[in-house]
Order: structure tokens, then C-alpha cells, then sequence
């Protein structure tokens, strides 16, 4: 046989291989499609939907809502600043028949973990720390048709360079410990964070005593969006006192203002900042 037909005929039996690998030992093609690899441009959005580097429904990993296509692949995925590689599948959502886990891939540092959805229902998938104990649990939903709006984007929409009023001062440091200002201070004190999926950030409830409530207009952001990032909360001293701010960190809580799952409950978290004004 020439060199050129041996070369064609190896190539059919290698692709030959990976279809019966897909079909009949799912762990072998998981362990197959797992490869890191560079990718093409990023397809065009499906109905206002992202797409993956492979063209399926793409869902950031901090979405509480997830819906998609029947019949079209999806994936989550995890950001580099959410220590991606530090994830893997715990719960595949298969025990319906709803989905297929197809595997995982990292593309440029994104980690996105592949389903098929075969049929119209509903299914659970769960994502967790490779070396811990946090986890992320999808409820998901297949349905004949999707919205854009339905998919959770990453934050990172939200990213802007910090605000910083005439005469305000920024604190250094973390959103805790014990900070000192001066009575009709304004100042910028930063929340630093790891942009880890899942955890949506506020203050809960207004400082009382020394300091006045948070000032108008967004939270600031700088640093990576999607990695190291700080967002930047602004207040103003009122009189001398002491006083408490707290701001918690609600863990894929979704809509809820408190956590309502055992998930939620156990890896939210709150941060206490306490102001002294002399």
C-alpha cells in the first residue's frame, strides 16, 4: 500500500477508536476530550446565549440559574481567577438520562466542563475543589428553547476603574480589622478577593454612630476582573465614636438575601470592619 493510503487508513481507525470510545466507555472518552489545547475565536453568541471554544451553550460557573438547549452540548465554566484548575466534576447529572458528561478542557486558562443535553427535564450537576471541600451545585434545566437572559455572566461586565471623590482617602488593607479617620473623612476602604465562583458581596445594613451610610452610585472595582480584583466601598465619617461595618459574602445564593441551602450556609462568609473616628 503507498505511504499515503497507509497514512489515511491509520487516520480511520484512530477516529473509528474515538467513536466507540464515546460510545461505549464514557470514562475513556472523558479521559480523552480532558487535554488542554488553544482554541479558535470563540463562536458567535446562540440566541444571545454565549458559545464555548467548541460552540456549545457556555454557562460561567457562578450562573444559579442554568437552562439550556436540548439536543446542544453546554458547558460551565470556571475563570482562571477562579483557581480553575482546582475543579472537577463530583456529580455529573446522568442518573435521569437528562444529560451526558462529554469531559472537560482548558482552554487559555478557562476550565470548561462539556454536556450533552439528550432530553427535556431537569438534572443536578456538581463541581468541587479538587483539593477541598467547597462545591458548587447546578440545577439544571433543558427545555426546547432559551433566552440570553436566563444565563448568569461572569462579573467581569461589571469591572470599572475605581472612583475616587476629591479629597477621599483610600485605606490599605483588607475589609477588616480596625481602621482610624477623622470626623468629615470620606474614605475608600477595598474588598480583596480572589473572583472564586459563586460568592455575590453587599453590605448588610447601614454603619450607625460615627460613620454614615455607604455613598451613592456603584461599588468600584479595579485590579483583574477575573482574577485578584478589589472592590471599593466608600463612606464618611460623621463624629467621633467607634463604629462596625459588616459585608457579607453570600455563596451561590442566587436571588436569596440570605443563605438557603446547606451549600450556602456552610462556605458564606462576612467580614467585620470596625472604624474609629478621633
Amino acid at each position: 500500500m503507498p505511504k499515503l493510503r497507509e497514512r489515511q487508513a491509520l487516520r480511520a481507525l484512530a477516529g473509528g477508536a474515538a467513536v466507540l470510545a464515546m460510545s461505549g466507555a464514557g470514562a475513556v472518552a472523558y479521559e480523552e476530550y480532558a487535554e488542554d489545547e488553544t482554541c479558535c475565536a470563540v463562536p458567535e453568541p446562540l440566541h444571545n446565549v454565549p458559545r464555548g471554544p467548541d460552540g456549545e451553550i457556555d454557562i460561567a460557573s457562578q450562573s444559579v440559574e442554568t437552562k439550556v438547549l436540548v439536543d446542544h452540548d453546554f458547558s460551565l465554566h470556571v475563570r482562571p481567577g477562579g483557581d480553575a484548575a482546582d475543579w472537577e466534576v463530583a456529580d455529573t447529572g446522568e442518573s435521569g438520562q437528562v444529560l451526558r458528561a462529554k469531559g472537560h478542557k482548558t482552554v487559555e486558562g478557562t476550565r470548561y466542563f462539556t454536556f450533552r443535553a439528550l432530553r427535556t427535564g431537569s438534572a443536578r450537576v456538581v463541581l468541587k475543589e479538587t483539593d477541598g471541600d467547597r462545591t458548587m451545585t447546578y440545577p439544571v434545566r433543558v427545555e426546547d428553547s432559551i433566552q440570553g437572559t436566563v444565563v448568569t455572566r461572569d462579573p467581569e461586565a461589571a469591572f470599572n476603574e475605581a472612583y475616587e471623590p476629591e479629597e477621599s482617602r483610600r485605606l490599605d488593607g483588607d475589609f477588616a480589622g480596625s481602621f482610624t479617620v477623622r470626623p468629615g473623612e470620606r474614605f475608600l476602604v477595598a474588598n480583596r478577593y480572589g473572583n472564586q465562583p459563586g460568592y455575590t458581596w453587599k453590605v448588610t445594613g447601614e454603619p450607625d454612630g460615627a460613620v454614615a451610610g455607604m455613598e451613592p452610585g456603584p461599588v468600584r472595582t479595579t485590579g483583574d476582573p477575573a482574577a485578584e480584583r478589589q472592590d471599593w466601598y466608600s463612606f464618611t465619617a460623621r463624629e467621633t465614636g467607634t463604629t462596625t461595618v459588616e459585608l457579607f459574602g453570600c455563596y451561590r445564593c442566587g436571588y436569596d438575601d440570605r443563605p438557603a441551602s446547606p451549600e450556602s450556609k456552610k462556605f458564606s462568609v462576612t467580614k467585620t470592619l470596625t472604624v474609629v473616628v478621633r
